[in-house]
């Protein structure tokens, strides 16, 4: 039934939508304010008049700001396309890469032609030989021999569609499957085996009465089907409304949330309860049989009934019957999927102790069509999402002069004075618009950031801030320009732009638009406070460069946060997927994201190219010159300080004012004679090797030019990354024992804490950087760096951390890049050299500290001090 729209009689509770009761409450306050200068009150003082219009105007504020949020934050244009860059989707965030036994086997049932999936542990059983501190492959049984499972390996037994049956479409489907697990594997994880769920057959004998007018065909193929199920439990999927109208056992729906748990599928949604119903049975209860046949219809009782377990009898090519020692629970072998046999087993119906016969073609034609019609609603595809709410876009940001509402005798409305009115009259009336636009910016400014209410979410602040700075801006105002001569009361130059310069200025809106991004990074749990108050305190960083990471962040949140378990994918083996590469774990993408790294790809960190953006030019005198430019806009960012001979000179000038420009020591700032502001680049004795040329009014805009460049150059040179190599996939295969491939070495001093234990693979990663790259030369940042590392790694994961100089660092990336492609399977040459290369680097490098001098107790405690365990003993020679 529809409903007219009526007012209602009550009246509105909240002052801000009653007139009455805010011109109540503003009155009380000039009361309060000035009782013994103003006490005529009545509704003829002017004062009162403007009272109770602003009240009024209020009213239409405090009724936008009201409506639904998504009208608040739609767009007259494009609605759809804005909203979709401006917020995720459940699907889009809520979903993670497969962690636990559930998700991997939800990831398996969704691919085509898999009915069922389980995973296993697989762990490799090793001996640790304490005394001479080594693996072993066999016991040798002598003295200080200690057994070591490794964990984190595990195979898969899959269990196929009844219509795949060969082998070529059995390996089809095992080969999506390794392809699929591999580009979910967990780091310190790995699967190791695919293979088969081997069934054991049963045979069903049952003597079952029916009713008369029951199909003994549909009866027949009824139950063997059902109590197949029964055996082996098919997993269903769901679309998103079935889900929805889901409940758990106490009777509370299924949220949003819950519902959206897990990898995202193709299939549609998969009921935990159900997928734990699905394991593999360990016993058969004959009482379960016997209930689902009655509740066939037709099916008036059960006179008989009997399941054996089939044992195949090779010499005589049959199936023998093993009578179970307890009939009423049938145990089943560990491992094996139960199954219904073909061949033994006889059902026997009868009608009023008649025999009736099942044909047994009808019968097998009919089981056929219920398979198929299992198997077209197990796999239909059906990757569903909630779509971001739509809001009708109102015109929130329309403001018309409350002046209009006055009488016509104040001469300010759109009726104006009269022709008699002389100059005096009419300077009145301009003097109080000039007043009265007071009240009328404030409201106006009010519903000019309503209106741009979706400007201040907006999570790409990184991508528009590098098209126009004004993106920071977070208070917005405008012109009132719906009464009679307000161009003359502004005056020139006064736009929106101006009047919100008036109210906010570039740091502020800075600052506040850090702010909005804190808030929104809190809705996912995250915080940057701790990465923000290092690098200015560090570096100097200013509040763009804090907001631009907040945002870069933020739009690669979904993976970020999806991915922080997912391990590089060894199964891709293109080039481009092994090295200058994006195929990384997610906890490096999350590291680099959280420590504002740019290029989080795994390339190589040894070496710098000075060569992308820089340039050496010949001067007229045949000497050199270099110059740095920017990548897109072109503009020169460095120049030679002076002319050089030869090109090498130049280019070792070049790379050294480079390295200099990372740094905020690097920058001598200085002042022209006329009070600009320009600076340079120093050496480490504070002689100029490069220059900027470009000067700058005021400070603040020589601080973010300087703060720019240094963000450019971290970008671009500073070789700043990481490498995050797994354990586990060092470990010799099981096929290899007589291959000599190498063990990782063990640590069997019972005093040692700092490395590990008899078990160097199980959960343990290297973390290796470069102590030389940009801001990984502060020691407070590379404190801070080494925080995040084992803050971020997951709890059951230990991480080994290491700064290596440039030559550890070049060896080991020619180690790491030679060993990447025999880890991925794409070439198996030298493997043992190369494994046994990366591994004894790997073991042999160490973190380097900056050299510090011991002092005595009465030296200048300016000296830099030396910290156990932070800087290394030096030398003053």
């Amino acid at each position: 039934m529809l409903l007219t729209p009526t007012i209602s009689r009550t009246p509105e509770t909240d002052p801000a939508l009653d007139q009455k009761q805010l011109y109540a409450l503003g009155l009380d306050h000039v009361r309060r304010l000035s009782r013994r200068l103003w006490t005529d009150h009545n509704i003829h003082d002017p004062g009162i008049t403007t009272l109770e219009l602003l009240c009024y105007a209020l009213t239409d504020l405090a009724y936008r700001s009201r409506f639904p949020v998504e009208d608040l934050l739609a767009a007259a244009e494009k609605n759809a396309e804005n909203m979709a860059a401006q917020f995720f989707t459940p699907r889009q965030i809520l979903p993670n890469r497969a962690l636990t036994e559930r998700d991997y086997r939800k990831l398996l049932i969704d691919l085509p032609d898999v009915k069922n999936a389980w995973i296993y542990p697989v762990a490799p059983v090793l001996f640790a030989d304490t005394l001479h501190g080594e693996l072993l492959h066999e016991d040798p049984h002598t003295p200080g021999v200690r057994e070591v499972r490794i964990a984190g390996q595990y195979g898969v037994r899959i269990e196929y569609m009844d219509s795949v049956n060969t082998l070529v479409e059995k390996s089809a489907v095992r080969s999506a499957a390794e392809s699929l697990l591999q580009a979910n594997r967990n780091l310190c994880e790995d699967f190791v085996a695919y293979n088969e769920v081997e069934s054991q057959p049963y045979a069903l004998c049952a003597e079952i009465e029916l009713t008369p007018d029951a199909d003994q065909v549909e009866i027949a193929a009824q139950i063997r089907f059902q109590v197949e199920r029964y055996l082996a439990p098919p997993v269903r999927c769901y679309n998103l409304s079935q889900m929805l109208a889901r409940t758990h056992p106490d009777g509370s729906p299924y949220s949003v949330a819950e519902i959206f748990e897990g990898p995202a599928l193709q299939c549609g949604f998969i009921a935990d309860a159900e997928l734990d119903q699905a394991s593999l049975r360990e016993e058969i209860r004959l009482s379960d049989i016997i209930s689902i046949i009655m509740d066939i219809p037709g099916v008036r009782a059960v006179r008989d009934i009997v399941v054996n377990e089939l044992s195949w009898n090779a010499p005589g090519n049959t199936w023998d019957s093993v009578e179970a020692m307890d009939k009423w629970r049938i145990a089943v072998p560990t491992g094996m999927q139960p199954t219904l046999s073909d061949v033994v087993g006889r059902l026997v119906f009868y009608k009023r102790n008649v025999p009736v016969p099942a044909d047994p073609a009808k019968v097998a034609t009919r089981i056929g069509e219920l398979d198929q019609a299992e198997q077209l609603s197990l796999e239909t595809f059906n990757a569903e999402d909630l779509p971001i709410p739509l809001g009708r876009s109102r015109d929130t940001g329309s403001y018309h002069s409350f002046q209009h509402h006055f009488p016509e005798l104040y001469g300010i409305s759109s009726v104006g004075l009269s022709t008699s009115a002389d100059a005096k009259r009419r300077a009145q009336a301009f003097q109080l618009k000039g007043y009265l636009l007071f009240f009328d910016q404030v409201m106006a400014n009010y519903f000019a950031q309503l209106t741009n209410l979706r400007a201040l979410f907006r999570r790409n602040f990184a991508e528009d801030y590098a098209l126009d700075p004004a993106a920071a801006r977070t208070v917005f105002a405008q012109r009132v320009e719906s009464f009679p001569d307000f161009e003359k009361i502004y005056g020139e130059g006064i736009d929106a732009k101006a009047l919100a310069g008036l109210l906010e200025d570039d740091a502020g809106a800075l600052e506040r638009r850090n702010v909005i991004l804190d808030h929104l990074l809190a809705r996912f749990a995250e915080q940057f406070h701790h990465y923000v108050d290092i690098i200015r305190s560090a570096f100097g960083a200013s509040s763009a460069t804090a907001a631009l990471t907040k945002s870069r962040f933020l739009m690669d949140y979904p993976a970020i946060g999806a991915e922080r378990s997912l391990a590089w994918n060894k199964s891709l083996k293109t080039t481009d997927a092994l090295w200058n590469s994006l195929n990384i774990s997610g906890l490096e993408r999350r590291i680099a994201r959280l420590l504002g790294i740019s290029d989080f790809s795994r390339r190589n960190l040894g070496t710098v190219s000075y060569d992308t953006y820089a340039e050496l030019d010949t001067t007229p005198d045949d000497e050199f010159r270099f110059r740095v430019k920017h990548p897109v806009s072109g503009k020169i960012l460095l120049s030679s300080s002076t002319h050089y001979v030869t090109p090498e000179a130049t280019k070792l000038v070049m790379e050294q004012a480079i390295v200099r420009a990372q740094l905020v020591e690097g920058y001598e700032r200085k002042l022209t004679v006329d009070g600009k502001h320009y600076f340079n680049i120093v050496d480490a004795e504070g002689e100029v090797i490069a220059r900027r040329i470009e000067y700058f009014a005021t400070p603040e805009l020589m601080e973010g030019a300087i703060d720019a460049l240094l963000s450019h150059f971290r970008e671009y040179y500073s070789g700043e990354g990481l490498y995050l190599i797994e354990n586990l996939l060092l470990l010799p295969g099981e096929s290899n024992p007589p291959y000599f491939e190498p063990f990782m070495p063990i640590c069997i001093d019972p005093n040692c804490t700092d490395c590990a234990d008899d078990d160097p693979y199980s959960y343990r990663i290297h973390v290796v950087l470069p102590a030389y790259a940009g801001r990984f030369q502060h020691a407070a940042f590379r404190r801070f760096v080494e925080e995040t590392i084992r803050h971020e790694t997951p709890a059951h994961i230990l991480p080994k951390v290491c700064w290596v100089n440039e030559s550890d660092m070049a060896e080991l990336e020619q180690a790491y890049r030679d060993w990447i492609p025999v880890c991925a399977g794409v070439t198996s040459t030298n493997r043992v050299k190369k494994m046994q290369k990366l591994i004894g680097i790997l073991f042999r490098i160490k973190s380097v500290y900056p050299k510090r001098l011991l002092y005595d107790c009465s030296s200048d405690e300016s000296k830099p001090p030396f910290i156990v365990g932070r800087t290394a003993l030096g030398s003053e020679d």
